[in-house]
C-alpha cells in the first residue's frame, strides 16, 4: 500500500496541535474519532477510569483472526527549554520537532492511515481489525486497562511506540512496594521502653537490595531501589517513632510475580528478628512483565514477512527497556504484542523529534502485517 509522507505529516501536525496531557485527552481523541469517521470507519468512545475516552473501531470482515493496532494519545508535560512552540512544532526537512511527535502521536497517525487503507481494501483480507487510541499511558495506563477489563480480545497486537530499528517482543514489569513498619512509642530519653520503627525501617532498607536482589534476564532489564524512608512526626517531639514506612521500586522480569517478591521480602524481615511488625502492600501503578518469544507464531511470521517485503531486510528483535501498554495488553490481557513504531528521539525532553519518512514506513509494515495475518487460520 502506498502511504504519503506529506499526508502523514499533516495528520501528525493536527494531533500534536491539541494538548493531551494525561487526564486531558478528550479533545484530541475526538479529533482522532472524527478523522476515522470521515474515512467511513465507525468508532466508539470507551470511558476509562479517569473519565477520558479511548477511541475504538472494530472493522469486521468475515471469519478469521483479529489484529489490534494500538497507540496512546496522551503525552508527558512539556519540559522547559523548547526552542519552538511544542504544540505547533517546527519542521526541518524530514525532522519534525513537537511534543508527542515521536511518543507517540506519530504512531497513532501510522495506525490511523493503515486502518483506513485496510478498510478500503477488504477484498484483500478476512477477520477483524481493531483500532485503539488509548489514554493515560504516561501515568497509570487507565486506557489500556479499560481495553483489557472491558474484555477486548485479539490474536495479535502491534503497538506503534517509537521503536523503529528493532521491534520489541518483551519487556520488564514494575512493582512499587510499600513497607509499613509498626513499633512502639516511648520517651526519647527512655528508648529501651519502646521499639523505634524508624531504626527498624532503616535496617530493612539497608539490607533489602542484597537480601532480595533484582533477578537477571538475558534480554529484559531489571533493577531495584529504595525510594524513601519516612519515620516520626514532622513536629519536633522527643518521642520514639512508632510508625515508619519504606518505598521500594523494582523492575521485574518475565516469569516474576508480585507474590514471589513479597514472599522474599517477608522472609528477609523474618531474618532480621526485629521486634517491630512489617506489613507489605503493592501501590499503583503495577505492571506485569511480558514476553512474546514464539518465533513460529502466525503473528510473528506475518510480521517477519511484512517487514522483509516492505523494508527489504530481515526484522531484528529486542526487549523494551521500560514500561508500555504492552505490560497491560500482553502481560495482563494475554494478547501477543510487537512494539514497532516511527523513528525519533528526545522522549520526555524538549526538542522531541520524529523522522517523518518513518511514519509511512511504519504504516506500510502495519498494513502488510495485517494483510498476511488476517487470513483464515
Amino acid at each position: 500500500m502506498n502511504f504519503s509522507k506529506e499526508e502523514a505529516f499533516d495528520l501528525l501536525k493536527t494531533l500534536v496541535g491539541i494538548r493531551s496531557y494525561p487526564g486531558e485527552e478528550a479533545i484530541a481523541q475526538q479529533a482522532c474519532a472524527n478523522w476515522l469517521e470521515n474515512c467511513g470507519i465507525k468508532t466508539e468512545l470507551q470511558t476509562t477510569h479517569n473519565g477520558q475516552p479511548n477511541v475504538l473501531a472494530h472493522i469486521k470482515n468475515g471469519d478469521g483472526p483479529s489484529l489490534l493496532l494500538n497507540g496512546h494519545m496522551d503525552t508527558v508535560l512539556a519540559a522547559e527549554g523548547w526552542v519552538c512552540d511544542p504544540w505547533q512544532g517546527q519542521r526541518e526537512g524530514d525532522i519534525f520537532y513537537a511534543l508527542g511527535a515521536a511518543d507517540m502521536k506519530s504512531g497513532v497517525a501510522a495506525n490511523m492511515l493503515a486502518a483506513r487503507e485496510l478498510a478500503r481494501n477488504k477484498h484483500l483480507w478476512r477477520g477483524t481489525l481493531i483500532f485503539s487510541s488509548v489514554t493515560d499511558e504516561e501515568a497509570y495506563s487507565y486506557g489500556a486497562h479499560a481495553l483489557v477489563d472491558g474484555g477486548l480480545k485479539a490474536d495479535g497486537c502491534i503497538i506503534t511506540e517509537p521503536h523503529f530499528e528493532a521491534a520489541c517482543i518483551g519487556g520488564p514489569g514494575k512493582i512499587l512496594v510499600d513497607v509499613a513498619v509498626t513499633g512502639k512509642a516511648a520517651h526519647g530519653f527512655r528508648p529501651w521502653e519502646g521499639i523505634n520503627a524508624g531504626v527498624e525501617a532503616a535496617r530493612f532498607a539497608a539490607g533489602v537490595d542484597a537480601a532480595v536482589p533484582a533477578l537477571k534476564h538475558p534480554q529484559a532489564p531489571s533493577s531495584q531501589a529504595v525510594l524513601g524512608i519516612h519515620a516520626g512526626s514532622q513536629l519536633y517531639v522527643v518521642t520514639l517513632p512508632e510508625k515508619a514506612s519504606v518505598s521500594v521500586t523494582r523492575l521485574t522480569v518475565p516469569g516474576e510475580t508480585r507474590e514471589q517478591i513479597l514472599g522474599k521480602m517477608r522472609g528477609f524481615t523474618d531474618s532480621l528478628h526485629s521486634p517491630a511488625q512489617f506489613e507489605f502492600s503493592v501501590k499503583d501503578p503495577y505492571y506485569t512483565p511480558w514476553a512474546f518469544d514464539d518465533a513460529a507464531h502466525p503473528f510473528r511470521r506475518a510480521f517477519d514477512e511484512a517487514y522483509r517485503a516492505t523494508q527489504g531486510r530481515a526484522a531484528t528483535y529486542d526487549y523494551i527497556g521500560g514500561i508500555t501498554d504492552g505490560n497491560v495488553i500482553a502481560g495482563e490481557g494475554g494478547i501477543p504484542c510487537i512494539v514497532f513504531g516511527p523513528h525519533g528521539d528526545k522522549f520526555h525532553q524538549c526538542q522531541e523529534w520524529v523522522d517523518l519518512a518513518s511514519i509511512p514506513a511504519v504504516a506500510d509494515v502495519v498494513a502488510e502485517t495485517a494483510l498476511r495475518f488476517l487470513q483464515k487460520l
